[in-house]
């Protein structure tokens, strides 16, 4: 493994869902805002972040992923290899599960407001739906992922609101903006998940794979197969684990 890999994987929190939501919110208490990412193990191949090589595209994603708060491992490849490396296993907070164990486990005293940007617009308006129903809190604006955010309806803050924006842009992309935002997170008091594909979860748009299914942790397998179009490639990337695996 490469240093900057190394370091990279040196980030990842080791907490459970349970403690670890209890620290993004001390995290975004104390600094009054907050960024979260997520990493997944295709994602450090289709953007070579394990190539010695170097590009400002690979570095402006390896620099975002270093300066969020938290960086949470997602799935089961990276398990294999972070238990390869450093004889240690990995927690399970990949975003589809962890996001309504962190919304779900939200004091009741707090109040919540939620900002959308990401996916289509009907695929993110049927989003905002879902968590208005499910999780009871209100999605203040909702912006598709193919125009400029608009700032200008995130008004000030009020005293003891949890100001969520979930960025569903995909990666390397959503990372890299919520970067280059820095200073208007941090202004409007912003606590930040990117959450690449969950939106498409939420909105019906793809479907979870059966409970049984995901207890076998071949959930990949499900979702490449019932759309491939979306997530063959990426699960036939996902396949080079076996390379890094047997490297020293």
């Amino acid at each position: 493994m490469n240093k900057n890999l190394t370091e990279i994987f040196s980030q990842f929190t080791l907490t459970d869902a349970e403690n670890t939501t209890k620290n993004i919110l001390e995290n975004y208490k104390e600094k009054v805002y907050c960024i979260v990412h997520f990493l997944y193990f295709a994602s450090i191949v289709l953007n070579e972040l394990d190539s010695e090589k170097s590009t400002p595209e690979k570095e402006n994603y390896r620099k975002a992923l270093l300066s969020g708060d938290f960086l949470l491992p997602d799935g089961i490849a990276l398990n294999l290899l972070y238990r390869k490396h450093f004889g240690k296993e990995l927690p399970n907070l990949n975003g589809t599960d962890f996001l309504p164990c962190f919304l779900s486990n939200i004091p009741k005293d707090k109040k919540v407001e939620i900002f959308l940007y990401g996916a289509t617009e009907e695929t993110v308006q049927k989003s905002a739906i879902y968590i208005t129903w499910t999780f009871g809190f209100p999605v203040i604006s909702v912006q598709n992922g193919f125009e400029e955010f608009d700032w200008s309806e995130i008004k000030p803050k009020q005293e003891r609101v949890i100001r969520t924006l979930l960025v569903g842009r995909g990666s390397p992309r959503q990372e890299v903006w919520v970067e280059n935002n820095r200073e208007k997170i941090e202004e409007m008091e912003c606590l930040v998940f990117t959450v690449g594909g969950l939106l498409d979860f939420w909105s019906g748009t793809e479907k979870r794979a059966p409970a049984w299914i995901r207890k076998l942790k071949i959930e990949w397998l499900y979702r490449a197969l019932s759309n491939p179009k979306k997530n063959l490639r990426k699960t036939l990337v996902s396949l080079k684990l076996i390379k890094f695996l047997i490297k020293k």
